[in-house]
Order: structure tokens, then C-alpha cells, then sequence
């Protein structure tokens, strides 16, 4: 499948209805998502494949993962978002290959080929570097999307950890206002993409 196919695709689902600013809810940018799956797929990560979507949110990653191919375990703790991530997969008709699991992802011990994650930014906390650790012990390769903000922080911790980098992709993505407090229509944010591999 084209990126430009799945980034369409993608853009035909729903977002969150009700997005919580205490778990960082924004929806994945269909474009940014396309260029992650795409990426992955060509690096033979995706197609039958076992892959993990921790904190997946509506879904994108998850069923963008799914109709490229592969099994996925996709892991949410809001029940509320993790119902529209079946909607959504329902009617992009991939239930069958999506595994949900409402739980918090320190109670997922299985590993995977792969894991694609959208974790929370977390400028002022930690929580986006739990994901990372948790990331880096459920898969042998782990596409992340992180704040440009915080790269040397986790380049850092990506050395100490059992995964080494292997790419760092940039991108601004557009986010929409999500929450009361937000005065701009959008906002322009730097991201990158990390991609880690198990050390040999």
C-alpha cells in the first residue's frame, strides 16, 4: 500500500471525543502516522509481524499496522478512548487482527517483533520515558515519536538502555486546538521519530 493510500486511509477516523489533558491525549497526524507505518513496513518491521501499540489512543498506529499486514496488541488505559479505537477499527475493517487491551502498559510482558508509539510529551514529568523503558524490554525494533525538546534527554536514555539508535527522523506537525485553554486554531510542534534496535 502507498503512504499516500495510508495516510487517507488513516484521515477517515475518529479522534477523541473527550480528550484528557492528564494523559496528553492528541490525536496522531494521519500524514505523520503514514510516514511512521511506511517506514517500518519497508524495514520489513510490519508485514507478519507481531507488533505492540503502547498508549494507542483512537487507534491510528494500531490499525494503520493492521492493514499493512501485521498482528497487533494494541494497549490503552481510557476505556473512553480505547472504545473509539474499536469503532475505529471496526469500520476500517481490521478488528480481526487487533488485540485490545484496556490495562496500563507496565502490565503487558509479552515482547514483539515491533512496537509503534505516540507516548505522551511529558516536558515537565517522566511519563514519556516510561513508555521508552517499557518500549525498549516488549520489542526488538521501536518506532517512538518524541518532542524535539526533549531529544538529548532521550538519546541519553536510549544509551543506557538494552536498544540503540538507529534513525532519528524530524517533522513540525500541525496539532489543532484540543482543550479549553488552548487561544490558536493550531500549533506548530517539532517532533522526531526514533527508531531503536535491540543491541547485539
Amino acid at each position: 500500500m502507498r503512504k499516500s493510500k495510508i495516510a487517507i486511509e488513516l484521515s477517515k477516523l475518529k479522534g477523541f471525543e473527550n480528550p484528557k489533558i492528564s494523559l496528553e491525549q492528541y490525536m496522531t497526524p494521519p500524514e505523520l502516522a503514514a510516514d511512521i507505518l511506511h517506514n517500518a513496513y519497508m524495514q520489513d518491521d510490519i508485514n507478519g509481524k507481531e507488533v505492540l501499540d503502547l498508549g494507542t489512543g483512537t487507534g491510528i498506529l494500531a490499525i494503520g499496522a493492521a492493514l499493512l499486514g501485521a498482528d497487533v496488541t494494541a494497549v490503552e488505559k481510557d476505556e473512553e478512548a480505547l472504545e473509539i479505537a474499536k469503532e475505529n477499527a471496526e469500520e476500517a475493517e481490521v478488528m480481526e487482527f487487533i488485540d485490545f487491551h484496556k490495562c496500563d502498559i507496565l502490565e503487558i510482558k509479552e515482547e514483539h517483533d515491533t512496537v509503534l508509539m505516540n507516548p505522551p510529551f511529558s516536558v515537565h514529568s517522566d511519563e514519556g520515558m516510561k513508555f521508552l523503558e517499557k518500549a525498549f524490554f516488549s520489542g526488538r525494533k521501536v518506532y517512538s515519536v518524541i518532542y524535539n525538546g526533549r531529544s538529548r534527554a532521550i538519546k541519553d536514555f536510549v544509551e543506557k538502555s538494552p536498544h540503540e539508535l538507529l534513525n532519528c527522523k524530524n517533522y513540525e506537525i500541525s496539532l489543532p486546538a484540543t482543550y479549553g485553554f488552548h487561544t490558536e486554531e493550531s500549533k506548530d510542534v517539532k517532533v522526531g521519530v526514533f527508531i531503536t534496535s535491540e543491541k547485539d
